[in-house]
């Protein structure tokens, strides 16, 4: 060793932070590299569902498998537990799967509509506060069983390439085009209408054709393009009897809710009719029958394509009155329940004052069924009193006083008038 090594090496052991260095190097490494992996130990959460069975609970967990294979495709497994209590439940099914459980990367929470009946909140609040689920998890309710949508989310993968959080995004994104999020769902709960919107997905039984071709599959009548919606099927049969299997359902609908219980289940038309007054929600359908052209009826669909709307607000004589101007670009995409390019292009293009008077006569009766339901079930999930509330203070408090109170506010859409003026343009 010449001098120059020798006086290096002199300097580093005099230096104790190096020292330190090197034996935290000798010290952990050897660790490092032969402690098993911490997927090994841990379960990385993807989904979770929460169904009520009799007097207990299920926590069920869509759980990412980190696995080598040459398909490149995640495997998962749904591992369950039950228990009095969520904690109980979810503690059960950390047992069942052998390690612990993280939910930092759950992107969907599902729970059954059964659960619904009585304040979810309650069912929630464990999985937000304590077991640190994301708040910007999607929110969403099935028929039937969480588990069995969790378990029939992984063959959407399978038959149609497609992730139950795609599905549940798209609605999201086109349908309710509003947030349906766990954060929503409690912001509208704490609000002073204690309302909101979350998703509606189904599940249902695929029935089989018998011997005597009694019955047919739900699944033939997916491929054959019977069925609305997308669907993603799970088929399995033994012998030659009748045997079910599951598919999960997407018709586009969605839960109302009303201080954590459900109150209604909303269809797309109802869904488009809360949307009207949204001017980031584009891309509906507006139906329309009784066009005559050249002797003969015809029906006729249009997309809206783009709108603007410009809402005021007043009190007359004391009563609040929601004025609305809809400006729709609509496109006709369908005549007569028949794509037909040529027609489409020519001399069915215009927007005659005929059509313009049915387009505005649907809109208005979607928009009015829509706001029948809220305010059947005082639920304003369109932010009608919150508009009033910023338009003119004084007069919305001194309305809600004479009404009974803030405890009286959902209420306030009851007594709102509405006045909409449709402009329909072609786009």
């Amino acid at each position: 060793m010449d001098k120059s090594m020798k006086r290096r090496v002199r300097v580093i052991l005099k230096s104790p932070m190096i020292i330190v260095f090197i034996i935290i190097l000798l010290f952990f490494t050897p660790y490092a590299i032969y402690s098993p992996g911490e997927s090994r130990n841990k379960g990385v959460v993807t989904a979770i569902g929460i169904d009520k069975i009799e007097d207990e609970l299920e926590v069920s967990l869509l759980t990412f498998i980190p696995t080598a294979n040459q398909s490149y495709q995640e495997k998962s497994s749904v591992i369950s537990g039950k228990g009095d209590s969520v904690a109980e439940a979810v503690y059960n099914a950390q047992i069942a799967m052998g390690r612990t459980i993280g939910l930092a990367h759950a992107k969907t929470t599902i729970v059954n509509e059964a659960l619904l009946e009585e304040d979810i909140t309650s069912t929630v609040d464990y999985l937000s506060r304590v077991a640190s689920l994301p708040e910007n998890t999607v929110f969403v309710c099935t028929n039937k069983s969480a588990k069995e949508m969790l378990q029939q989310s992984q063959n959407l993968v399978n038959d149609l390439g497609l992730k139950l959080e795609q599905i549940i995004a798209y609605n999201a994104n086109n349908l309710y085009v509003t947030d349906t999020s766990l954060e929503a769902f409690y912001k509208g709960y704490y609000s002073h209408v204690k309302s909101s919107i979350i998703g509606y997905l189904e599940v249902e039984d695929d029935l089989y054709i018998n011997e005597d071709n009694a019955e047919v599959s739900g699944a033939e009548s997916v491929s054959g393009g019977q069925s609305e919606g997308l669907q993603g099927s799970s088929n399995s049969s033994s012998g030659n009897g009748d045997a079910k299997g599951k598919h999960i359902v997407n018709q586009g609908q969605a839960m109302l809710i009303k201080e954590g219980k459900k109150v209604a289940i909303l269809d797309v038309e109802q869904l488009n009719g809360i949307n009207l007054l949204n001017p980031k929600s584009i891309n509906q359908i507006i139906e329309i029958d009784g066009v005559e052209k050249e002797g003969e009826v015809y029906s006729m669909q249009f997309r809206i394509k783009n709108k603007k709307v410009l809402i005021s607000t007043t009190f007359e004589n004391g009563y609040p009155i929601y004025m609305a101007q809809l400006i729709l670009g609509v496109k006709l995409v369908e005549v007569g329940g028949e794509h037909d390019e040529l027609r489409l292009n020519t001399e069915f293009s215009e927007i005659t004052d005929e059509i313009s008077a049915k387009i505005e006569r649907a809109v208005k009766q979607q928009f009015t069924s829509s706001i029948n339901i809220l305010k059947e079930n005082n639920t304003d999930v369109i932010g009608i009193g919150r508009k009033f509330f910023q338009d003119d203070r004084k007069s919305f408090k001194k309305f809600i006083d004479d009404i009974g109170g803030i405890e009286n506010a959902d209420k306030f859409i009851n007594y709102v008038t509405f006045k909409l003026n449709i402009v329909t343009q072609s786009d």
